[in-house]
């Protein structure tokens, strides 16, 4: 029984590296990915010339590459891009540019597929149910931005996928508070806090939690704290050993970090709702209506009433507590206590993110991470009401719920492949170009330059213009020698230009500054749309 369940998550595991390796060439590169790259070369050199100061390393990481006391991005976390430089650049010695960046996004979504088993038993943990579970890691892997991203988001998906490693051993301390789960809890806890350096606030809530565990009993637990110490102890150990930046002041740094981080310096537009916006200046419901826009219905609807059911039964609880001056009825069930700690986890950021008045843009890809537990408590709600409806039928028809949602997921996969990261549900689906930003990265940048080019290999040169807040100069470094040669990118000089590329990103307000106007002496040549969202498109000279 023990080697058929390993042998079917092998199964899986193969079937999806399979899957993701046919289609991690189909993505493009985004405008972050260079620069992210660049990230982790900065802090791999800073470590070599740390303990190795007399010695030259033969590899590209010594060449005119910035010092990390004055480099302008130092305080971002670096374990996972130096990871990726290790074993891509160094161990396995891929030098081409596009190669490098299509083995990264292999690379990335491998760690996705890794956090969908896990995710998977994290649901078989607190659920018990093998179908929800399976189910639940369905949803979370088809979820068409989520997919896309998990190629060539090298921040948001990879902090995710540590983000869902991080509340599996944070339940498993929870429920079990021993050295063993203490020391692999601030193990994935310091990865998670190095890639998104907010992650710190999910040991502070578990250690919440076990005070107040401590208190319920009304007796001290030495064991408890001992596990908490450790957990603590271990975390700030593994953060520091894994982030150059903290080594010469830790706290100074870490907290130079988090102000950092909360007031990111994005100073262009934002397009939302059909207006322009500062980035410190969107109105409060961004991440609101980006989230329902962007999430399948019946996922939203039962999230929401997942939500109102956990908050309901705390509120009840705490009424209670209230009334008997005791902390024993805070939950009355493990479920209940890791569900009002899901519940906790969630609200948390929100709260943080509104209390500091912290910047969000380019969708609401800054609480990706949130993500997994967003569906855990869609599941919850399924799951009580099959407990309190137990007849067969009605059971049958919540978990056709989940299935219709995983159903619709695949379709929109498909369909938009390999552009799922322009999803918007059906509400929003017709409108969403005169409402939001699509391809506010770039991503479909280069299969259109690779189309443009093919489509005129008679051509020495093809000179292309941009009439757009978009990076050209970096999609042509993804094409085959041979098409790249071709491609001359003009920006806005558009009277040398034989085609210009638009895809609607704007760092103006076009209403008010003609810096992209197309000539009239240019024609649409090309579009790329699917469904009824229009990614970008082409203009060739009349």
């Amino acid at each position: 029984s023990v080697y058929l369940k390993i042998l079917i998550i092998v199964f899986f595991f193969v079937v999806l590296t399979i899957i993701g390796y046919t289609l991690h060439n189909d993505y493009g590169i985004s405008v972050d990915e260079e620069s992210s790259r660049l990230h982790g070369i900065v802090s791999l050199n800073y470590i070599c010339e740390y303990f190795f100061p007399n010695q030259k390393f033969q590899f590209q990481i010594n060449n005119f590459i910035p010092k990390l006391d004055n480099y302008e991005y130092r305080e971002y976390g670096v374990f996972f891009e130096i990871l990726l430089t290790l074993i891509i650049e160094i161990i396995l010695e891929v030098k081409n540019f596009s190669e490098i960046f299509y083995n990264r996004h292999f690379a990335n979504h491998l760690l996705f597929i890794i956090s969908i088993i896990c995710f998977y038993f994290l649901c078989l943990d607190i659920f018990k149910n093998k179908l929800y579970s399976f189910l639940g890691a369905t949803i979370l892997y088809t979820s068409p931005r989520i997919f896309a991203q998990s190629f060539y988001n090298d921040k948001d998906l990879v902090f995710l996928s540590f983000f869902i490693f991080l509340i599996f051993f944070s339940i498993k301390f929870i429920k079990k508070p021993v050295y063993y789960n203490a020391f692999l809890l601030a193990c994935f806890s310091a990865i998670a806090n190095n890639i998104r350096i907010i992650g710190i606030y999910v040991v502070i809530l578990v250690a919440f939690f076990l005070i107040i565990q401590i208190l319920m009993k009304n007796k001290l637990d030495l064991k408890k704290i001992n596990a908490l110490l450790i957990l603590l102890f271990f975390n700030f150990l593994f953060l520091y050993i894994l982030w150059p930046f903290l080594w010469e002041s830790p706290f100074d740094n870490i907290l130079y970090a988090l102000k950092s981080f909360s007031k990111y310096p994005w100073g262009v537009n934002v397009f939302y709702l059909g207006e322009f916006y500062k980035s410190e200046f969107l109105p409060w419901h961004y991440f609101f209506i980006l989230f329902f826009a962007t999430t399948p219905l019946l996922l939203s609807i039962i999230i929401i009433l997942g939500m109102y059911q956990i908050l309901l039964r705390f509120i009840k609880r705490f009424i209670n507590i209230d009334k008997n001056n005791s902390y024993k009825d805070i939950w009355r069930s493990e479920k209940e206590k890791i569900f009002l700690f899901i519940f906790i986890t969630i609200i948390t950021p929100l709260f943080l993110i509104y209390f500091f008045n912290s910047r969000l843009f380019n969708g609401w890809r800054h609480l990706y991470f949130l993500y997994p537990c967003l569906i855990l408590t869609g599941i919850y709600f399924i799951d009580r009401m099959a407990l309190i409806y137990s007849k067969k039928k009605m059971v049958l028809i919540f978990t056709f719920i989940l299935s219709i949602i995983c159903i619709n997921n695949l379709y929109n996969l498909i369909k938009l492949h390999p552009y799922q990261y322009i999803y918007f549900n059906s509400i929003f689906e017709k409108k969403a170009n005169k409402l939001f930003e699509i391809d506010y990265w770039g991503v479909s940048n280069k299969n259109f330059l690779e189309k443009i080019a093919k489509n005129n290999l008679e051509k020495d040169k093809i000179i292309i213009g941009v009439a757009s807040f978009t990076d050209l100069y970096l999609s042509r470094k993804m094409l085959p020698a041979n098409l790249k040669n071709k491609i001359i990118i003009a920006g806005q000089e558009y009277q040398n230009a034989d085609f210009i590329l638009n895809n609607n990103i704007f760092e103006i307000n076009p209403k008010f500054n003609d810096k992209y106007s197309i000539p009239k002496t240019f024609e649409k040549y090309l579009s790329l749309k699917r469904g009824n969202i229009l990614i970008n498109e082409f203009y060739k000279k009349k």
